[in-house]
């Protein structure tokens, strides 16, 4: 009996230590927008969208790319695995980049 517990305990622990290792290697991947306009100072930073692997959010980065290319924007950081792009077209300045869902640039909620 006193084996018997030994061995479940251990296999309870091995299962708790390998399903918090899973959660933690699962996390999503948020795709923040940032603006800024020198002229009136005005910044904001959002969410675009979310994703399920951080290729994926890469690949919202270079279509991001394409789609400020094709309107006009000078644009740097722009390639296979970036994981950020930045734009800028006269006094703005647009920069689109992956975080995990775990961390928020905007800093710790008030």
């Amino acid at each position: 009996m006193r084996r018997l517990t030994r061995k479940t305990s251990l296999s309870v622990a091995l299962y708790l230590f390998t399903s918090t290792a899973t959660a933690s290697a699962e996390c999503a991947w948020v795709l923040w927008s940032f603006q800024f306009n020198k002229d009136s100072g005005v910044e904001s930073q959002e969410v675009d969208s979310a994703h399920a692997t951080r290729q994926e959010c890469d690949g919202a980065v270079s279509r991001k790319a394409t789609i400020l290319k094709a309107r006009g924007w000078d644009v740097a950081g722009a390639f296979p695995g970036s994981y950020e792009v930045l734009g800028t077209k006269e006094n703005n300045t647009w920069r689109f980049y992956c975080l995990p869902d775990t961390v928020d640039p905007r800093g710790p909620k008030r």
